[in-house]
């Protein structure tokens, strides 16, 4: 039963008549109190769209601000993303350095080992004998 309310505020024409008018009217406020240029555009549910402000030029004006400011940004992604691939990469490679060093050490300490157990070995059976 609450859905079919929900569906009919939604539905319901003079409801998106206010709402509508209500985005028109902070964008209008958001415009004029932070001397910004702002649009709206609104699909009605008849499909049809419509703007504010309704001067298409203006509006195509802050669709092109909004482009241009967009490019920049999604380079700028696009540079901390390489940038981050060239710090995981150098990441990746003192990774590298630090485990074969260790690994180095592992092996010497295993002959070491080796070399010590051989000789008391040795010397375990020369007593024996």
């Amino acid at each position: 039963m609450a859905e079919d309310q929900n569906k009919k505020k939604t539905n319901n024409p003079k409801t998106y008549q206010l709402r509508k008018e209500c985005i028109k009217r902070k964008a209008m406020e958001l415009s004029t109190l932070c001397d910004i240029p702002v649009c709206t555009i609104i699909t009605s549910p008849q499909g049809e769209l419509q703007t504010w402000p309704e001067n298409l030029d203006a509006v195509k004006q802050v669709l092109n601000l909004y482009t241009q400011n967009l490019k920049p940004e999604k380079k700028a992604k696009e540079l901390s993303s390489s940038e981050e691939e060239k710090e995981k990469d150098e990441g990746e490679k003192d990774i590298l350095t630090l485990v074969e060093s260790k690994l180095d050490a592992v092996n010497k300490r295993i002959c070491f080992l080796k070399d010590k157990n051989s000789a008391a070995g040795k010397d375990k059976k020369q007593r024996i004998e």
